[in-house]
Parts: C-alpha cells; structure tokens; sequence
C-alpha cells in the first residue's frame, strides 16, 4: 500500500483541549460570570469558535494529494478560514496581507511604527461599543499627520499610513490600543518626500492626540467636560506613544514586512498557552506584569475562553485601515491613471534644514508616474503553507515529483473508510442526528428509504377498509426498533376513508 503523509493533529493543539474541555462550561456560565465584564455573548463569535473546532480534522473532509511516480500520499483538511481566533487561518491571513504591504502598499521610504495608547479609566468605554473604535483610528491619524505637518512646515503634505487596532494586552486583558505603520514624512503635491529627522521630539505628538482624543469624546458625549478637565491636569496624562528606536531604512522591504506581521499578529500565541487537563486549567506565559509581577497567569478552561473570544473582532468590524498615500480611493485613483507606487530614486546625504523653502529640506525625490499592475499579486496558498510549516504542500516528500489532487472526500462513510485505512481515524465529533426519511408531499408516503429505515410489511398501516371492522382503541401503535437505539412508531390515529392513513417518527 502507498506510503501516506501525516498531517498535523488539530486535537493535539492546548487551545482545541481548552474548547473541547471548557465551551459547555463556558456557555452556561457566561450569563452569571461574564456577560456583566464582557457584554452579550455575540453569535458571531460562536460561529468562529466553533469553526475553529472543526479546522484541519482530518474526520471533516480532506482533499489527496497523490504522487504518480512513487505512490505516496497526503491529506490536506479543511480549514476554517476565520480571523482573530484560530492560529493557524490567522497566521495564514497575517503572513499574505503582510507581504502584500510590504510589496504592492508601501513605498521604498523609511518607515516607522508608532502605537498609541489610551488611559486605563477611558478602556471602558469601548468594550461594549467596539464600533466607537472607529475613534481611535481617525484621532491618531489625525494627530500624527497634524505633528508631521508642523514639524515639516507642510501645511497641505500628505500622509502615508497604515492603521490597524489591538484590543488585546499581554495576558488578553482588554486594552485597546493602535499601531501605526507610516512612512516617516510627508509628500506634497509635487510628488516629493518630505522626511521628518530622527531627532524630532514625539512629545508634541503625544500631547495632540491626547487633546483630540478627549475632545472627541466630550463632542461624542461619551465624557463629561468635568472628567475632561480633570484628564488634561494630570500630571502622569495615562496616554503614552511608542515609535521605536529609528525608522526603517528606505529599501528595507522585510523589515516594513514585520511591522505588519507583528501589527497583524493574534490576540494569543498557541507557544505561551500550557494546558493542565487533571486541574481543568490553563497557565498563560508572556512578558513580566508590572501589576502582578509574575510572568505567567492561571486560567480555569471557562475563564480563558471568555477572555480569548471577547477579542474576536465583529464580522463587519475593519480591524485594518489606509490612509493618505496609502488609501484604497488614492491606490484607486493610481491604478486608473497607470501610476506606480513610487520609489526612491536619489539621496541627498545632507542633513535636512528647517527651512521648508531651500531644496534641502527634501531628502528624497519620488519618480514619474510609471506603469502599474491593474491588480496586485498576492502570494498563492502553497506559498503561504511553505512559510507556515516550511514545505510545499505539492511536492512529494518521497521522490520530489509533482503530487496531484485525485478527489475531495467529504462522505462520512467514506472518510471513515480511508482514515481508517491510514490509521488515522480519531472519529467525527458531535455528529448531528440522522435525518427523518423523505416522504412525498402529496400522497404522504414514504419515499426510498436509507439504509436501516425500511419498515416489514407485518409493521405497515392497515388498509383504508380496516378502520370500519375495528374499534380503533384495539389499534397497538407498532413499533420498529432501529440500530441506534431509536424507535420507529407508526401513527394509528383513525381517519375518515377518503383519507390516507400517515404515519410519523416518533
């Protein structure tokens, strides 16, 4: 028999042990011990956990792969293709927007990632709102194009962002907070860029995006002018700004490459999670808590679900926004006039003058307009699987030739058949019950039935003219006993002669 690939075991994953073990807990429990903390339980967050329960079992269906010069086999599952909770379809979707960033968004500029966060007592405003995060987005924008704007003395310079919003800290608490990756200056209308000094001070830009933050939320009535007033005379504002150490060099593609990998990441790392089935709980590791000052916590299986899914971004919710240069209407606009993202071209080595009027100040000079794809390549799926888990799914492990894909199986009879063949069945969970067999709508008779429904001719309804020779209360209900343990009962309710009789599962 040909030799067969063994894939990766879902089941064997810590986060599939902590749903497997926990979610019933979990769910009766949410009303009485999370839903005050967290809010109502959203559909669409069950939809994604209970995807994931299923992603990559091998006993939901598979695709083979088989190798014509050698005989051998693979298996690939289905995956769940969901975002914000399965690590594996998360990573997949990181790694491809990440590389499209990289290479078709951003241009060959320096770069810089900037994250911005928010006080503790203004977290809680958003927790139950996340659609009030769109706040966060367009107040840090905002203040960070204000800041290059009057650092560079270009009113009307342009920005080139990418914004993505987090809503997770270390430990899965709720914080939200927002990474920007932007290009570390400003282009104006002569298509040059303007690149801000490494020295500049980002204390002004903390202190705009404090001041627009806040206004916004007393223009929103979601602040009092009272608690407004007593955020802006705090000594220590709660509101911080990271930008790193310095920005990318300009032709660093990899480096822009994992700024939006790590922006892109999950809210959790399947490395840090350790699950104790014999206590039923999770320890979570990750950096030293100034708080608890510990490195790790302990979850019950209930209590690290609720923390994992309230980070499940709404099905409608953009966790990932463009601006400026880098919009989706500017991209647009590009494409349809054939304009290529530009590219650096020269370097003025002299050290940028604060003067906006002498040539100096631009450090870069952006090309003419050139050519560009109608539509961006992005990495195909076989790429992706060999970043991910270092192989190509194709390619055979034994002889190197080309594997072809011979058939989807998604029968149950037939997955069980050729996992068991392989030595790989671990059975299918939670197999929904059979269903009741096909009647015909007009004469109410039962139609070809499954295997295990036929019904003997000794359990069959009486013929029409028998309700007129009996007393219907010496009429037994015949029963049928099925291999599952169910029984069949054939309804014996008398009915007038012109009817026919109708029987029904019981």
């Amino acid at each position: 028999m040909a030799s067969v690939y063994l894939p990766r075991r879902p089941r064997a994953s810590p986060l599939w042990q902590i749903i497997h073990h926990g979610w019933d807990d979990f769910q009766a429990q949410y009303e009485s011990s999370y839903r005050k903390a967290h809010g109502p339980l959203r559909t669409d967050a069950i939809e994604v956990v209970e995807k994931f329960y299923r992603c990559g079992d091998l006993a939901q269906g598979f695709t083979r792969l088989h190798c014509k010069d050698c005989g051998h086999e693979k298996l690939l599952a289905f995956t769940c293709k969901t975002r914000g909770y399965c690590p594996s379809c998360h990573q997949r979707r990181s790694l491809e927007t990440a590389d499209w960033i990289a290479k078709d968004i951003t241009f060959n500029v320096p770069h810089r990632m900037y994250v911005f966060t928010i006080p503790r007592v203004l977290r809680a405003i958003f927790r139950k709102r996340r659609k009030l995060l769109t706040h966060l987005f367009l107040q840090s924008i905002e203040a960070l194009k204000l800041w290059m704007q009057i650092t560079l003395g270009l009113p009307h310079g342009q920005i080139a962002a990418i914004a993505v919003v987090h809503t997770f800290g270390d430990y899965l608490g709720f914080h939200p907070h927002m990474h920007i990756l932007a290009a570390n200056g400003l282009i104006d209308a002569q298509n040059r860029f303007h690149p801000l000094d490494e020295n500049d001070s980002l204390t002004p830009l903390k202190e705009i995006f404090r001041n627009l933050f806040i206004k916004t939320l007393v223009d929103e009535k979601l602040l009092s002018r009272k608690k407004a007033d007593q955020l802006l005379s705090w000594k220590t504002s709660g509101f911080t700004l990271d930008a790193g150490d310095a920005p990318t060099l300009p032709f660093d593609r990899k480096a822009r490459q994992q700024f939006a990998e790590y922006m892109l990441r999950a809210p959790f790392s399947l490395e840090k999670i350790h699950w104790n089935e014999k206590t039923n709980q999770v320890i979570y590791r990750s950096k030293r808590s100034w708080h608890t000052k510990q490195n790790f916590q302990v979850f019950t299986a209930a209590e690290f679900i609720a923390a994992s899914v309230e980070h499940i971004p709404l099905k409608s919710q953009q966790t990932i926004r463009y601006y400026g240069r880098y919009s989706n209407k500017r991209r647009g606009w590009d494409a349809k006039n054939r304009i290529h993202s530009p590219q650096l071209t020269t370097i003025n080595v002299s050290a940028r003058k604060h003067d906006s009027q002498t040539s100096d100040n631009i450090l870069f000079t952006l090309p003419e307009p050139t050519p560009k794809k109608k539509h961006a390549e992005k990495p195909d799926w076989k790429s992706l699987i060999k970043r991910i888990w270092g192989g190509d799914p194709t390619t055979c492990p034994c002889c190197r030739g080309k594997m072809k894909n011979v058939g989807t199986i998604i029968r149950r009879a037939e997955i069980e058949f050729f996992l068991k063949l392989w030595g790989m069945w671990e059975g299918i969970i939670s197999l929904p019950p059979p269903p009741d067999p096909p009647f015909d709508i007009e004469t109410m008779e039962p139609e070809e039935l499954p295997p295990g429904w036929e019904i003997p001719e000794d359990h069959l309804p009486p013929p029409e003219e028998w309700w007129h020779q009996h007393d219907s209360e010496q009429w037994k209900n015949p029963e049928l006993p099925l291999e599952d343990g169910k029984v069949l009962i054939v309804d014996a309710e008398p009915l007038p002669a012109e009817e026919f009789p109708v029987f029904s599962i019981g």
